[in-house]
């Protein structure tokens, strides 16, 4: 078996190897929220995560982002992007880990290749909202450095509630604008 190997997406091929890795996360999703469908559905459609998929390498792509993919061997395990806010903000987002490769630091890895190219790239503050729920996913945010910030982005009134928001200076002696 070779090692995990992490890549940043740039051919057609990754871009839609991460859209088949972004559905089965929406569908994860809507398995482990089952009793609160309405929740998922509302999420992804203010999201409008089907536009977003067929526009992938236009938003998560150079100049505008970048795409990561994890895969060991030939089984993929897990994707993470992000994308231009600001000259000097982006945003983390659709990092998922199949369970095939949860507990093997396969999530921290991604985060942190996104992390890194994020600085290469100039940004000096990076954000991510998440729902309140996925607390493993929050417990491993605050571990890299993520802190709660104020709501930079509107989602229906229902839903903020469930929504956390983070950010995490990507420069060493910054301080996050609130």
């Amino acid at each position: 078996m070779s090692s995990e190997v992490i890549t940043q997406a740039a051919s057609s091929d990754q871009y839609s190897a991460f859209a088949a890795m972004v559905r089965e996360y929406v569908e994860w999703c809507r398995e482990r929220y089952s009793a609160d469908a309405w929740m998922v559905d509302a999420a992804f459609s203010h999201q409008a995560l089907d536009e977003e998929l067929q526009t992938l390498s236009f938003s998560y792509g150079p100049p505008n982002g970048r795409t990561f993919l994890a895969a060991h061997g030939d089984e993929m395990l897990g994707c993470i992007a992000y994308r231009r806010l600001s000259d000097t903000i982006c945003e983390m987002k659709r990092l998922f880990v199949r369970g095939s490769g949860q507990g093997r630091g396969t999530a921290r890895r991604l985060c942190m290749a996104a992390i890194d190219a994020a600085r290469s790239d100039g940004y000096t503050l990076m954000r991510l909202d998440t729902a309140s729920r996925l607390t493993e996913a929050i417990a491993l945010y605050r571990s890299i450095g993520f802190r709660d910030c104020p709501a930079y982005n509107m989602y229906p009134d229902a839903l903020m509630p469930h929504i956390v928001f983070m950010e995490m200076p990507l420069v060493t002696g910054t301080t996050s604008p609130s």
